[in-house]
């Protein structure tokens, strides 16, 4: 290979040492620029390529080379001799976006990355799209690989010889692709060969790095199938709109993975964006665009909290609670801050003074509930034609009695009279007619609504106003206070413990930098992991045959195959005894207790004030329900007696 070249405009430049290799060409360092590197390809380039090259090795505005690794000279064996490589900005310190999004490599590579960092990242992920899509060029090839993410959330796009260009209206395609990131429309093809990709297609690709970011590294098509077709293959799955996170997932076939993070964590108007790019809409050509992405991303970034009780939790404001305490007590952990020291100040809190407090806030007197049984109502009367129970009897017993009498006085026509007596009981009435049940129906009916009614009210009146919810509110507190004190216990069982799992966890760490879709497993492309990481399995450590074989499409033969990558990964292990429990291990544990700790402390330092409050709000609480309540009672007590006429 020549390792002196020259650029466009005549310039001599020397390449150093090969950094890597690819399919089509390799990268070098270029000593006299530091700064750059140089891209040779493997083979002669055609004349459409090299045309390619040169129009954007000169229309590379400062604009584009914020977000890319654009091309800024033309490289040549001689002058004006044909395009052999590209001069490029050198792209160090940054890494792969998947490792940011992946929760097993950002836990190793990025341990204090919260929440907030993956929606920056999001952010200046499509301000990227949005920037190359006003220039009117188009990515083409979105995938995991081609966005680099440093530890300032910027990025940068590489691969950038490959995107579609529009040279003042002639249009140098972009020919490559990866499967799990083609939208729906253009899933099948043989080949890109010849086919022109538009802002739209990119904008699924963008759509799917965005929820990958938010959403854990889970594929938006991947999940538990609800029909025999759905499952087989991502590919399949994206081409029939199998959104698993839709609205409508159950009529897709397709239903989110186990434990997985929930649409509710974004807003309703950015869950319609998703909805809208992963779906028939969107593929018609309305899916949200790069700029809308962007307007979006910066309007959630203004609306985040922290937990309280672990800090590195940050989630939107529109969240009563934090949804990865929940997932976490659900055993999925997406973020822990593995600090190397923990530091406990001095707070103040003397857990007896407080609860001394606690104690001495009275609760509210018990609550008066109407007495129903003295209401005086008058019974709403019955339709025509229909008699009360009472009224019945009475006529049927006088008819009884009459019959005997006349048996009595005329024994012998008691045939005749006989036959009256029926002929009166029947006229009378039944208590079992249709009109009679349909009525005794309507009017218990009215009861039940209006024993529920009068129940809710008076639960709520107790709950919020009475002495029952202040008491079970102290039960809480007590329970705290109980759980404070015996955490000095706690941390001490739980330090003690590290020495038991030593070694269960060194290898589990061990493990866990063994990442699959860095492995070379017979049948496992990249679809595939793509379909493991969307249930949670990333490394070794999360391998288990029962987990992996719950994955539609991997049967037997390959879930075999990826157990058997995990047994030849635990055959390298060799525990180390001198590293047993390391500090960190210890700050762990240390910084649990601690956290926890100062939530309590916060809750029972509030306490005195929010029971005083809840006394207060009582006598507010039942002038406002118990007119309610008493309007209820009377209801109950007119259906009680509404009824009782037909009983």
């Amino acid at each position: 290979m020549t390792k002196r070249l020259v650029t466009a405009s005549g310039a001599p430049i020397q390449i150093g040492r090969e950094l890597g290799k690819g399919g089509e060409g390799s990268v070098f360092e270029v000593p006299s620029l530091p700064n750059q590197v140089a891209k040779l390809y493997h083979k002669s380039l055609e004349r459409p390529k090299q045309e390619k090259l040169r129009f954007m090795a000169t229309h590379g505005d400062q604009a584009l080379l914020q977000y890319t690794a654009w091309p800024q000279d033309t490289l040549h064996p001689v002058v004006n001799g044909p395009v052999v490589g590209f001069l490029m900005p050198k792209v160090t310190g940054r890494d792969p976006i998947h490792m940011l999004y992946s929760p097993a490599h950002r836990r190793q590579d990025r341990p204090n990355a919260a929440w907030d960092f993956l929606l920056y990242i999001a952010r200046n992920t499509a301000a990227a799209f949005e920037t190359l899509h006003a220039h009117g060029h188009v990515l083409g090839d979105v995938n995991q690989g081609n966005v680099m993410v440093g530890s300032d959330s910027k990025v940068i796009l590489i691969d950038c010889d490959s995107f579609q260009i529009n040279a003042n209206g002639a249009l140098h395609l972009c020919e490559v692709g990866v499967s799990h990131f083609t939208p729906p429309e253009l899933q099948g093809l043989p080949s890109f060969h010849g086919v022109k990709r538009s802002a739209n297609h990119d904008n699924f690709g963008l759509a799917l790095l965005i929820f990958h970011l938010l959403f854990g590294g889970r594929h938006p098509f991947s999940g538990v199938p609800q029909t025999k077709e759905a499952g087989e293959a991502l590919e399949s799955d994206i081409k029939a709109f199998r959104y698993a996170y839709a609205r409508d997932a159950q009529t897709r076939g397709m239903l989110p993975p186990p434990k997985a993070i929930s649409m509710g964590l974004v807003p309703d108007s950015m869950q319609a964006m998703f909805e809208q790019a992963f779906t028939e809409r969107g593929a018609a050509g309305a899916r949200p665009s790069a700029q809308q992405w962007v307007a979006a991303l910066d309007v959630l970034r203004t609306r985040l909290k922290k937990c309280s009780t672990a800090p590195i939790h940050v989630y939107p404001d529109h969240l009563a609670q934090c949804p990865w305490c929940a997932l976490e007590q659900q055993g999925i952990v997406y973020f822990v801050d593995l600090g190397t020291a923990v530091t406990a100040t001095a707070s103040g809190f003397v857990l007896a003074k407080v609860w001394a407090l606690i104690e001495a806030v009275p609760p509210p007197p018990p609550i008066s509930l109407p007495n129903i049984d003295s209401s005086s109502v008058t019974p709403n009367p019955l339709p025509a034609g229909i008699s009360s129970e009472e009224k019945i009897t009475a006529i049927k017993v006088s008819v009884l009695v009459i019959a005997f009498v006349l048996f009595l006085a005329m024994p012998k026509a008691w045939l005749l009279w006989g036959i009256a007596a029926v002929i009166l009981w029947n006229a009378v009435g039944s208590s079992n007619s249709p009109e009679r049940i349909a009525e005794k129906n309507k009017r218990n009916n009215t009861l039940m609504a209006a024993e529920r009614a009068y129940q809710t009210l008076a639960d709520r009146l107790r709950k919020e106003a009475g002495p029952e919810g202040f008491n079970q509110r102290k039960k809480q507190l007590s329970d705290l206070r109980n759980e404070y004190q015996g955490l000095p216990a706690r941390e001490k069982a739980e330090l003690d413990m590290l020495h038991q799992t030593a070694e269960q966890r060194q290898k589990q760490k061990f493990l866990d930098r063994h990442f699959i879709d860095a492995a070379t497993i017979p049948g496992v492309g990249p679809a595939k992991k793509a379909a493991l990481r969307s249930f949670g399995i990333e490394t070794a450590a999360d391998v288990d045959w029962h987990k992996v074989r719950a994955v539609k499409g991997f049967g037997d033969v390959l879930t075999r195959a990826v157990v058997d990558w995990r047994k030849a990964c635990e055959r390298k292990f060799v525990f180390n005894p001198s590293q047993a429990v390391t500090e960190t291990d210890r700050n762990a544990v240390r910084g649990k207790i601690l956290a926890r700790k100062k939530v309590i402390e916060a809750a029972l330092s509030a306490a005195p004030a929010e029971l005083q409050r809840m006394r207060q709000e009582a006598n507010g609480k039942i002038t406002a329900i118990q007119p309610q309540l008493h309007a209820a009672a009377n209801a109950l007590a007119q259906a009680k007696a509404d009824l009782a006429l037909l009983d």
